[in-house]
């Protein structure tokens, strides 16, 4: 759920690019066939819209229940794309995640240093822009 959560907030791609198979008309907007549209995937996943009032907050128990149950449109959680086109190293990189974390969990506890300024980059991926400090403590 801490993954979930934390890849909703700051999925590794800031844009997915589909085009169109056939003339679309969207909400009173046309989107003509063979036209390229970006489908900003942040903007999706912090949608107060789809994801309720705490869209923005850190709230991994809203995954307790699976990505269907976390929000009212499950397509919009799209870490690593969607579809055809999903990440094909989604379940390696996942897998690499939880083993790596849990590892780091078992022998550090981490914190984060009074100087960490939050200040996401959306750029092709999305980075910290002044990087993050951790205070690590061994357990």
């Amino acid at each position: 759920m801490v993954i979930q959560e934390a890849l909703r907030l700051y999925p590794p791609a800031t844009f997915v690019i589909r085009q169109a198979l056939e003339d679309i008309d969207f909400k009173g907007i046309v989107v003509p066939k063979d036209m390229n549209i970006q489908i900003p995937i942040p903007v999706l996943q912090q949608s107060l819209e789809l994801w309720g009032p705490d869209a923005h907050e850190f709230h991994p128990e809203r995954f307790a229940n699976g990505v269907v149950e976390a929000c009212k449109v499950p397509q919009a959680y799209m870490p690593f794309g969607i579809g055809a086109r999903i990440c094909v190293g989604q379940h390696f990189a996942m897998a690499e995640l939880k083993v790596a974390l849990s590892l780091l969990l078992q022998k550090f506890s981490f914190s984060l240093s009074p100087e960490y300024r939050h200040s996401p980059a959306f750029r092709l991926v999305i980075q910290p822009e002044h990087g993050i400090r951790l205070r690590v403590k061994r357990l």
